[in-house]
């Protein structure tokens, strides 16, 4: 298991996961919702994840991608468009 903080300056937000998309233009399709919220740690199993946000705000990048690994804190920040 690893911990994984998804930063967002748009406030606390669900957190979305799902299959890499195949550009970094491309949102993710068919989004899983995770139960989880930006700002907060939460726990993921070893792997890499994909995460986004599901929010009306507009954001950037449109997803990103974590390595979790076990016993090392990762972290990834999104940012609100302006």
């Amino acid at each position: 298991m690893a911990i994984v903080l998804i930063r967002f300056n748009g406030g606390d937000v669900p957190i979305v996961t799902g299959a890499i998309p195949p550009d970094k233009d491309t949102p993710i399709s068919s989004p899983t919702p995770t139960g989880f919220e930006t700002n907060k740690a939460f726990m993921v199993d070893d792997g890499e994840h994909c995460f986004g946000l599901d929010t009306s705000i507009a954001y950037t990048p449109l997803w990103q991608v974590v390595q979790a690994v076990d016993g090392v804190p990762a972290e990834i920040s999104f940012r609100r468009k302006k």
